[in-house]
């Protein structure tokens, strides 16, 4: 039985005439008679009786009123429920490098909160390959990570920054604003995020091109341990932009500037190619400003 049928036989029985349920649906009086027609052949009984001054229920038409007052109820409440789910709701969960966690995202998802309260959000922070493998199974539905949008073709991109990389130390260390040469720096002490890291990967390219060999006096694995050393005049740090700059900006750290180093990374947004797009990702997109990509 079609909806539009069942609509228009309730209307009908409420109006106790086809040419007055006709006017209410805007339909011509041969279309209404043509549907109620079509309901009573597919069901093989006579709904109405059709008398001089108007139509009657049959016994048959009036047990089907019921159920098609019910059916059309339950069909508006399966569309207002379609239609509210265009509403962010429901859980937003991204995945991000620990950096982005700590340094970048928390305004980002403050705002996000203010305005879409009603989703609940999931944040995971872990390595590329984790949030690569919690991407594929389902477990997310962003990961914004830094990496190289060709190195990760089989996700659906969106663009996200680019983030020029500091190098940072306590200040008056290693003399403010003054240029510190390659060749000066074999004397200078590092302090470097683990092995694979794309802010150390894109020091260490730059001084295999400069032809020297670092001296790194400690490995940290997160963003806090490099900045509280740093701070604590142990060595210089290599870290994004966005992770030092309010402290070099208050004068707990200072900018080094090294002669010739100038990198920055970039970070992308990623999602499963075949996920649904919710309301919740999409209000995160419009919000983060990201855009895909071109392939």
């Amino acid at each position: 039985m079609e909806l539009r049928n069942l609509n228009t036989f309730v209307r009908a029985a409420d109006a106790g005439s086809f040419s007055r349920a006709a006017s209410e649906l805007g339909y011509t009086q041969s279309t209404v008679t043509a549907q109620i027609q079509g309901l009573e052949e597919e069901l093989g009984v006579q709904l109405f009786d059709r008398l001089p001054k108007g139509i009657a229920l049959t016994q048959p038409g009036e047990a089907l009123l019921e159920h098609a007052r019910n059916l059309l109820l339950e069909a508006e409440n399966a569309r207002l429920a379609v239609k509210n789910q265009r509403e962010p709701s429901g859980k937003l969960r991204i995945g991000a490098f620990s950096s982005l966690c700590t340094a970048f995202l928390p305004d980002l998802l403050k705002q996000y909160h203010q305005l879409y309260p009603k989703v609940d959000l999931v944040v995971r922070s872990g390595g590329i390959e984790a949030l690569q493998d919690m991407l594929g199974s389902g477990r997310l539905d962003f990961a914004w990570v830094i990496a190289d949008r060709k190195e990760r073709s089989q996700w659906r991109a969106f663009c996200g920054m680019s983030h020029p990389i500091w190098a940072v130390a306590a200040p008056g260390r290693y003399g403010a604003g003054e240029m510190l040469p390659v060749s000066g720096l074999e004397d200078v002490t590092f302090l470097l995020t683990e092995p694979g890291c794309p802010y150390r990967l894109q020091f260490e390219l730059f001084c295999r091109r400069a032809g020297i060999v670092p001296h790194v006096l400690m490995e940290a694995d997160s963003i806090e341990g490099i900045r509280t050393f740093a701070r604590s005049g142990l060595g210089v740090g290599i870290l994004p932009d966005f992770a030092v700059r309010p402290m070099v900006e208050e004068g707990t750290l200072e900018r080094v500037r090294i002669e010739g180093f100038a990198p920055a990374v970039e970070s992308a947004l990623f999602c499963h190619p075949v996920k649904w797009m919710t309301p919740a990702m999409e209000a995160f997109l419009q919000l983060s400003g990201a855009r895909e990509r071109e392939t």
